[in-house]
């Protein structure tokens, strides 16, 4: 890690899982001299990330944050988390990239649970964290958020990939009805992900790859 890099004296917030392309991102941040701040519902795999980061001689913390389980109140506190400890954040990652069951339905519960949840997690989820981390971005009309999805083939036939296509075009939108929205305000929202379609998308799938692709949304140009 870097007291000189491209990022040096800003703050970073990482939502999702806490390992895989989160760890990889809130990793890329620290190396390039942000103070990253994970959260997410595993505290385990957040602490190790945090751990991690630390142990390379970056800036580090995590809070356990379940925005699908505890909606506003967990985003509110991932937020105030992120303020109380390194500053208001200069970019937010908020991983979507979790695919659900590839098998919905084939146990006990009807395939419309798993839908519903699928849905719950990840567009649910991703409006209210968007919404509480916007509000101190806002305030001082600067930021940049990235929202990732992986893309899904639409020809598999099976309803857990049909339900990943699904909330991940609706959260495409999503983020770039936001984007509009939040432009002259001075926060730039972007989607990052292999596919996502007219230059936010490398093609590539790797988690360090996807992690580089957060940090150049994030960069403008005198990083």
């Amino acid at each position: 890690m870097t007291a000189a890099g491209r990022f040096a004296g800003r703050v970073a917030l990482v939502c999702g899982p806490g390992d895989g392309v989160c760890r990889a991102t809130a990793v890329a941040f620290a190396r390039e001299g942000a103070a990253v701040l994970v959260a997410g519902p595993d505290a385990e795999r957040l602490a190790g990330t945090a751990l991690l980061i630390r142990a390379a001689g970056g800036q580090a913390g995590s809070v356990v944050a379940d925005v699908v389980r505890d909606g506003s109140d967990a985003a509110a506190r991932m937020v105030s988390a992120a303020v109380e400890r390194f500053g208001v954040p200069d970019f937010v990652f908020n991983d979507a990239s979790v695919t659900g069951p590839r098998n919905p339905g084939t146990g006990t519960k009807p395939v419309e649970v798993d839908w519903a949840a699928a849905f719950a997690a990840h567009l649910t989820g991703l409006f209210t964290a968007m919404r509480h981390e916007l509000a101190p971005m806002t305030a001082l009309g600067r930021g940049v958020i990235v929202n990732t999805v992986r893309a899904t083939a639409c020809t598999e036939r099976l309803i857990g990939p049909g339900a990943y296509a699904g909330y991940s075009a609706a959260l495409a939108t999503l983020t770039a009805t936001a984007a509009h929205e939040t432009a002259k305000r001075g926060v730039r929202i972007s989607l990052a992900g292999p596919r996502t379609g007219s230059g936010s998308g490398s093609g590539s799938g790797s988690d360090e790859e996807l992690a580089e692709q957060v940090l150049l949304l994030c960069a403008d140009e005198n990083d």
